[in-house]
């Protein structure tokens, strides 16, 4: 019960509201990509994958109020899902490479190899809480990461990435970013949750660490006919 319980408590109230989906332009030549500062005179895509799946579109949502978890799946909470209906742990990312004791995964975020699996365990929590929980929504996820529809390149608590073993430029040179200043770890690190700060709504690791299922099934053109409200 202790995974019911943690999981209504990372629970954050997200205020709704209306704001414009999509993957706004970017500016196309800044000095940074890790740094980038929206304006509406910015003109380029920022991958050519939102071009190819159609997520540049850019539309109009109204969302009503949710609650999100403040924190990716841990090991231990999708441990115990497994166990419930008898299935084995899951063996992906660190367990795929490190011997390590269940202890010593307790707090990292776990990697669902499929949709279903992450969908099953969202059900599953619901009914421990008799709450209706689910996977967010495409629009819920992504209204949550802006902080609330702002345009920001990165769901970090600054809008910019500040990785761990990167530079930035201040005062013509290149300089280290400080531990105080990381607000992701390097692209080869899996993290405990909540290791970063979070965003301005209090979500850790909506940039960076593993990658997070969504309820939506997408398909060629899901972008235009994608709910509105």
């Amino acid at each position: 019960m202790d995974v019911a319980v943690e999981s209504l408590e990372s629970m954050v109230f997200i205020k709704g509201g209306t704001f414009m989906m999509g993957a706004f332009k970017a500016p196309c030549s800044p000095i940074s990509t890790d740094r980038m500062d929206w304006s509406p005179d910015a003109k380029c895509n920022t991958t050519i994958s939102n071009v190819k799946t159609g997520a540049n579109f850019i539309h109009k949502v109204t969302l009503s109020n949710y609650s999100l978890a403040n924190h990716e799946t841990t090991y231990h909470g999708f441990d115990a899902f497994q166990k419930a209906y008898e299935r084995p742990v899951v063996k992906a990312g660190m367990r795929e490479k490190h011997d390590l004791s269940d202890d010593k995964f307790k707090d990292l975020a776990t990697p669902t190899k499929a949709w279903q699996e992450a969908k099953d365990y969202c059900l599953w929590l619901g009914e421990l809480t008799d709450y209706p929980i689910d996977l967010p929504t495409e629009a819920q996820w992504e209204y949550a990461a802006r902080n609330r529809g702002k345009h920001l390149y990165y769901a970090t608590n600054n809008g910019y990435l500040q990785r761990k073993g990167d530079q930035h430029l201040v005062d013509g040179r290149y300089v280290d970013y400080t531990k105080d200043e990381w607000n992701i770890g390097s692209s080869i690190d899996l993290n405990q949750i909540k290791l970063y700060p979070p965003n301005p709504l209090g979500l850790y690791d909506m940039t960076g660490n593993v990658r997070e299922w969504i309820n939506d099934w997408y398909s060629e053109g899901y972008y235009q006919q994608s709910p509105r409200a």
